[in-house]
C-alpha cells in the first residue's frame, strides 16, 4: 500500500490558495472581496473592544460602529465622524483608515491590472467575432490588399457587410498595414484577429462556420523553393479540414484557396462534401501570358475588367419567369440590351463556353451573362434587336512564323513555352534567355522538342545586368519580348528589377530605330508586374501590355469567393480545347474596301460574329488604344443599339475557338 504523505498545514493552504488564484481574474476578485470583509469585521470588532474599555461619548448607540468603521475605511477620513472621540477611538480610526488604504490599493491596482490584460488582448486579436455572412480570409501577404480592395466593390452595394481575417500576424501591425494603403472602406468593416489558422479554437472565434466564404491564401510564393511550398500547401489542406471540423459534419461554407501542387489541389477538391475551389497561380498566369504574346495589343485590359468587381463580370442568371419555349443560345443573345451571354451552365452542372447558335436552352440551364453589375442584367422574352446582317468578307488568315524571346526563368516559364508551341506555326522559334542554366531547363527543352518538331526551341544563359550581352541577343529581330518577373525578397523588389531589365531593353531598341528606316518595326513588349501601383512607371517605358500578377491572382480569389462557379469558367477560358479570348481585326468582320470606316450599331457587329460561330465581348478603337483613362480604346458589352464608327485598325473583343 502506498503510503500517503503527510505536508505541513501551511503548505496545504499555501497550496489550495494558489490552485484558487489561478483559475483567473474572477477568483483573485472574490479574494479580494473576502479579505475586504475580513478586515472590516476585524475593525468592528477593534472597535468594539476599544468602545468597552473606554466608551465614546459621540456615539448615540452601540450599533453606529460598523457606519464608523466604514467611513474609515472606505472615505479613508474620520475626521468628521472621531474629531470629538476619545484617543482610543481615534487610534482605532486611523488604524481603520490603514487597512482601508491597503485593501481598497489593492482593489484599484487589481481592476487597472484586468483592463490592461483585457487591451492587451484586444491588441493581441485573442477576442471573439460575432459576424455573420461575412468573408473570412485565412492568412496574411503580398495578396491581402488587392482581395480586400475587391471585396470592398464586391459589397458596396451593402449597407454593412464585414471582412474578417485570421492571420499569425500581429494584429497591431495588420491593422496599421490595412489602414495605411485602403483609404475608403466604403459600407465594409474589416476585422482582424491573430493566431494560428490552422487551430479549431481559432477559427470557432472568427465564426468560420458562419462565414458566407473563406479565402484561404497561401504562405509560399511561385518562386519559393519546392520545400517551402510543398509545407504551404500542407497547411492549406490542414486549414481545410479544421474548417471542416469546425462545422461538426454540416456543410461547410465555400472555400476558395491557392494550392502550388497539382497533386494536392485535387485533393483539396474533393476532401468533402462542400465547396472547395482550388486555384493555382503558376497555371493561369501562364496560359494567360501567352495569350499576350500572340495577341493584339490590349487583352490584358479586357481580363483585368473582366475580373475585377469595379468592371464588368459573369453572372449565372435565370429569369424568374423563366426561358421562352424552344429558346436556342443564338435567339437569347438578342434577348438582353447590353449584357452578353457568353455560355450555358447546364442542369447537369457542365460549363459551355461558345456552344453551337442552334443549343437549346433548357428550364433549368443558366445562362452565363457578360455584365456591368447583376442588376442591370434584364431578360426580354421577345428579341431587342434585329440584325440585318447576313453575310460576312472571306477571311485570308495571315499566316506567318514568329520569334518570340522570353527574359527570366520562373516557374511559369515552362507552362508559357508549352502554350506558346501549340499556338505557334511552323518553323517558328522560341528563345529563352536566363541568368543560369539547369538540368529542369534542359529536361523541359528536350521534352517540347520532341512534342513539337516543327518549333525551334533555344535555351542560353546571360547576364541581365550586362547591357553588351543584352545587344548580343538582338532584342529587335523579336515579334515579341516577355519579361517575366523572378523571386525576390518584395514583390517591390521583383518590380524594381524588371523595371531596371525593361529600361536597358528599350535604350537598345531606341539605338536602333535611329539607324533603321521608317519602317523599322518595334517588337511587343510584354512586362509581368507584381504591384499595380507600378503600371504607370510600365507604360512610359514602351510596354505595349503588361499583367500585374499579384493583382489578377487576388480579383480571381475574391470573385471565386462570391461565385464559387466562377473559377470553372476560369478554367474553360484557359484551357486550349476550350474558346479563349481574342482581339481580332475589325476586317474579320465588316468589308472596308470601298470606304475606310463605317458607322453601325453595336448589335450588328454581334451578329457579324454570330456568323463566324463566335460572340463579341466589345471593341477596341484604335485611336483611343495609347490612352490608359480611356481603358486603351476597349470598350466593353456596349448598348445593341449604341452607334459606332470603325475602321480596319479597329478590333473587335470575340470569344472564338481559334485565332483565325
Amino acid at each position: 500500500m502506498v503510503k500517503i504523505p503527510q505536508y505541513p498545514l501551511k503548505q496545504r493552504l499555501r497550496y489550495a490558495i494558489d490552485n484558487y488564484m489561478s483559475r483567473g481574474s474572477s477568483s483573485i476578485f472574490m479574494a479580494l472581496l473576502l479579505t475586504f470583509l475580513i478586515g472590516f469585521i476585524i475593525m468592528v470588532f477593534v472597535r468594539l473592544i476599544a468602545n468597552s474599555f473606554f466608551p465614546d461619548d459621540t456615539l448615540d448607540s452601540w450599533l453606529e460602529i460598523p457606519w464608523r468603521v466604514y467611513v474609515a475605511v472606505m472615505e479613508g477620513s474620520a475626521a468628521e465622524t472621531d474629531g470629538d472621540s476619545n484617543w482610543l477611538a481615534k487610534l482605532s480610526s486611523i488604524l481603520g483608515v490603514l487597512v482601508g488604504l491597503i485593501l481598497f490599493s489593492s482593489m484599484v491596482a487589481f481592476i487597472t491590472s484586468v483592463f490592461e490584460a483585457k487591451l492587451d488582448d484586444l491588441r493581441r486579436g485573442r477576442s471573439i467575432v460575432l459576424e455573420n455572412n461575412h468573408t473570412l480570409i485565412l492568412g496574411f501577404g503580398d495578396r491581402i490588399l488587392e482581395i480586400i480592395r475587391e471585396l470592398i466593390e464586391a459589397n458596396d452595394s451593402e449597407p454593412d457587410a464585414a471582412i474578417v481575417i485570421l492571420a499569425e500576424d500581429d494584429k497591431e501591425n495588420m491593422d496599421n498595414y490595412i489602414r495605411d494603403n485602403i483609404l475608403d472602406f466604403k459600407t465594409t468593416r474589416v476585422i482582424t484577429r491573430s493566431g494560428v489558422v490552422t487551430n479549431i479554437n481559432n477559427l470557432k472565434k472568427v465564426m468560420a462556420e458562419n462565414a458566407k466564404s473563406i479565402i484561404i491564401i497561401n504562405s509560399a510564393a511561385s518562386w519559393q523553393p519546392e520545400q517551402e511550398k510543398t509545407l504551404a500547401d500542407a497547411l492549406v489542406l490542414k486549414s481545410i479540414m479544421s474548417i471542416i471540423a469546425v462545422c461538426e459534419g454540416k456543410e461547410h461554407p465555400p472555400i476558395v484557396c491557392e494550392i502550388h501542387s497539382n497533386r494536392d489541389r485535387n485533393l483539396a477538391q474533393n476532401i468533402s462534401n462542400g465547396t472547395v475551389k482550388a486555384l493555382n497561380e503558376v497555371s493561369v498566369l501562364s496560359r494567360m501570358i501567352a495569350q499576350l504574346a500572340l495577341s493584339r495589343n490590349g487583352l490584358s485590359v479586357v481580363y483585368g475588367d473582366m475580373v475585377g468587381f469595379d468592371g464588368n463580370e459573369f453572372y449565372f442568371y435565370k429569369p424568374n419567369e423563366g426561358w421562352s419555349s424552344n429558346l436556342t443560345f443564338e435567339e437569347s443573345i438578342n434577348r438582353f440590351h447590353s449584357s452578353t451571354p457568353m455560355g450555358i451552365h447546364t442542369f447537369e452542372g457542365k460549363i459551355i463556353l461558345n456552344p453551337p447558335k442552334d443549343k437549346p436552352i433548357n428550364s433549368d440551364d443558366e445562362l452565363i451573362i457578360f455584365a456591368e453589375d447583376d442588376s442591370t442584367i434584364k431578360y426580354f422574352s421577345e428579341a431587342v434587336f434585329t440584325p440585318t446582317i447576313n453575310s460576312i468578307p472571306e477571311v485570308q488568315l495571315d499566316i506567318h512564323t514568329q520569334r518570340v524571346a522570353l527574359l527570366n526563368w520562373t516557374p511559369k516559364t515552362k507552362i508559357i513555352v508549352e502554350k506558346l508551341c501549340s499556338y505557334l506555326q511552323k518553323n517558328s522559334e522560341i528563345n529563352v534567355f536566363a541568368s543560369s542554366l539547369s538540368n529542369d531547363m534542359e529536361t523541359t527543352k528536350k521534352s517540347l522538342a520532341d512534342r513539337y518538331p516543327n518549333i525551334k526551341i533555344t535555351i542560353k544563359d546571360i547576364d541581365f545586368n550586362e547591357l553588351k550581352d543584352l545587344e548580343n541577343i538582338d532584342p529587335q529581330s523579336f515579334d515579341s519580348i516577355l519579361i517575366l518577373s523572378p523571386g525576390g525578397a518584395t514583390i517591390e523588389e521583383m518590380d524594381a528589377y524588371v523595371i531596371s531589365l525593361l529600361i536597358r531593353i528599350r535604350q537598345i531598341l531606341l539605338a536602333k530605330v535611329g539607324t533603321e528606316s521608317k519602317n523599322y518595326d518595334w517588337p511587343k513588349l510584354i512586362t509581368e508586374v507584381m504591384d499595380s501601383e507600378n503600371i504607370d512607371i510600365i507604360l512610359n517605358s514602351g510596354v505595349e501590355d503588361f499583367m500585374v500578377s499579384n493583382q489578377f491572382v487576388s480579383q480571381i480569389m475574391a470573385q471565386v469567393s462570391e461565385e464559387p462557379l466562377a473559377l470553372d469558367v476560369y478554367d474553360d477560358l484557359f484551357h486550349a480545347d476550350g474558346s479563349e479570348i481574342y482581339i481580332k481585326p475589325a476586317s474579320n468582320y465588316f468589308d472596308f474596301l470601298d470606304s475606310g470606316s463605317i458607322t453601325i450599331k453595336y448589335g450588328e457587329c454581334m451578329q457579324a460574329a454570330q456568323l463566324r460561330n463566335e460572340i463579341v465581348l466589345g471593341l477596341q478603337l484604335h485611336k483611343e488604344q495609347k490612352h490608359k483613362e480611356k481603358m486603351f480604346g476597349i470598350k466593353l458589352i456596349p448598348d445593341k443599339n449604341t452607334f459606332f464608327t470603325i475602321s480596319s485598325k479597329d478590333g473587335f473583343v470575340v470569344l472564338a475557338q481559334d485565332e483565325g
